[in-house]
């Protein structure tokens, strides 16, 4: 897959960018030459542009200086981006996540909170959104997290060069089934055994394309590598728990495990591994509607593999996500999000094995 083919693809096939769209890119320093080339395809398509960029710098000076009343505070100009532009092009970063560790919980979620009025005017235009995830791709990153830099790259690049039709077709059967589906529970070896009720929302496929009818529906953010379905499960109808036995990094750190316990369709504890008090200590400080569960998601991606920062598009795997999920349709408003997959899980639907661990049952 080369840069220039992978360009097109985004501009022309996933966001549909034409003439008289405006198209914000929002790029990492390091990942400045890919922002011009998207920048130059869009314009090729008739489409207006504008680049901004941000840095390590900007970011680690601002989060352990500046007051939190002023991290908090919604940047204006990002919010007349979001007002004004028809297309967003989020090319992720930082280069080298190391700096994170250390930072108070309290300062993340005030940064979070300044960026929520950004996504909601985001979801109310319906402006079509897609992150390109190779800008996580360093070898900073790589270090910090203890990741093999060259297998990472490759699966992302493999995960990326997906048949997209192939996994269209394949999350067409699995949207129909959670649409048709009230009754859900899942297992695995690790000690999940977690039940909730889906009540007729839309089921969401992330195949990498945001077509007209996904924007009709909310379905406006994509992310390269992509490929699962989502669905917004009753919120408060979840009890039981979930466990997953997978790694994953955040904030400058590799969370060895989550285990959740639902009552009555709320979080009632929050443990793990190593490293859990990162991402507990930020679901305390963050507000909303945190403690309910808001996305159901089974992975579709074939070439993608576990271990790495795409676990939930991994093809077999379950993503449990609790808080903010109203661009799936939901009722959650929160300032929080956490993904919790699970390797080798049993999905049953009203009665109907979908997923024994790990393998689609539903082809």
């Amino acid at each position: 897959m080369t840069a220039p083919s992978f360009v097109k693809r985004v501009v022309k096939t996933c966001l549909r960018i034409g003439k008289d769209d405006r198209v914000s890119i929002l790029s990492w320093r390091h990942m400045l030459n890919l922002a011009e080339s998207f920048a130059m395809e869009c314009k090729k398509a008739d489409a207006h542009v504008l680049i901004e960029y941000v840095s390590d710098r900007i970011l680690y000076d601002s989060v352990t200086t500046l007051p939190i009343d002023f991290l908090e505070t919604p940047n204006p100009f990002s919010l007349a981006l979001a007002g004004v532009a028809t297309a967003i092009i989020f090319i992720a970063g930082p280069k080298n996540p190391e700096r994170q560790r250390g930072v108070p919980a309290e300062r993340w979620m005030a940064l979070s909170r300044a960026d929520k009025p950004y996504y909601e005017r985001v979801l109310k235009r319906k402006v079509r959104m897609v992150e390109i995830l190779l800008g996580f791709v360093t070898p900073e990153r790589a270090k910090t997290y203890g990741f093999d830099y060259q297998a990472w790259s490759k699966n992302v690049k493999e995960s990326t060069d997906v048949e997209y039709e192939g996994m269209q077709k394949l999350g067409k059967k699995l949207a129909g089934a959670l649409e048709k589906s009230k009754e859900v529970e899942i297992t695995n070896p690790d000690g999940t055994d977690l039940h909730f009720t889906l009540e007729n929302r839309t089921a969401h496929i992330y195949d990498g394309v945001i077509s007209e009818d996904d924007i009709n529906e909310g379905a406006i953010f994509a992310e390269l590598p992509d490929g699962a379905v989502s669905a917004a499960p009753t919120e408060a109808s979840a009890h039981g728990v979930l466990v997953s036995n997978l790694s994953f990094p955040q904030a400058g750190r590799v969370i060895e495990s989550v285990s959740l316990s639902f009552e009555d369709g709320r979080v009632k504890s929050f443990a793990g591994g190593k490293n859990i008090e990162v991402i507990r200590n930020m679901w305390i400080k963050s507000t909303g509607d945190k403690d309910k569960m808001g996305w159901f998601t089974l992975g579709l991606n074939p070439k993608a593999s576990l271990g790495f920062l795409t676990n939930s598009i991994v093809r077999g795997t379950v993503t449990i996500g609790i808080g903010e999920n109203r661009e799936l349709g939901g009722n959650n408003s929160s300032d929080y999000r956490l993904p919790v997959t699970l390797s080798k899980p049993t999905v049953n639907l009203d009665g109907k094995i979908i997923i024994k661990q790990g393998r689609l049952m539903l082809k």
